[in-house]
């Protein structure tokens, strides 16, 4: 589906253009990570593309790993100051932190790793010894 950057969304053409729900996208404007949108005759909700692109933004930052707890903190950020170079920095940190995070889970995970490999090895020396009985030993079936 192309977008038109002069027209207006309803909210099905807005969820199927960025493959999300209705409901995320009201659930975002309930909690004020959306807070530009329109209503047209009768409440109907109707977006821009500038609530396209913030939509695609927040995709992105949880795609990143940022909660939505952050988002909102961003957000926060946004509205005070009405310019990203006080966001940005921040968003700056937020990602080192993510980083950060995702190198202890990789340790973690290489750590264990070498765990499992290490007590696979003495699960199968233990088969190969109880397989092949020494010298004087019966094999017990």
């Amino acid at each position: 589906m192309e977008r038109d950057e002069n027209k207006y969304y309803q909210i099905g053409e807005l969820a199927n253009l960025l493959n999300i729900s209705p409901r995320t996208i009201r659930y975002y404007e309930e909690i004020g990570l959306l807070n530009s949108v329109k209503r047209i005759e009768g409440g109907k909700r109707v977006y821009t593309d500038k609530d396209y692109q913030r939509l695609k933004f927040i995709q992105r930052l949880k795609h990143l790993g940022l909660t939505l707890s952050e988002m909102h903190e961003l957000e926060d950020i946004y509205q005070i100051h009405r310019t990203n170079r006080k966001v940005l920095p921040r968003l700056l940190e937020l990602l080192d932190i993510h980083a950060s995070k995702i190198d202890e889970r990789v340790n973690s995970l290489l750590k264990l790793k070498t765990d499992i490999l290490s007590y696979r090895e003495k699960i199968r020396q233990k088969l190969n010894l109880e397989g092949n009985p020494q010298k004087g030993e019966e094999k017990k079936e």
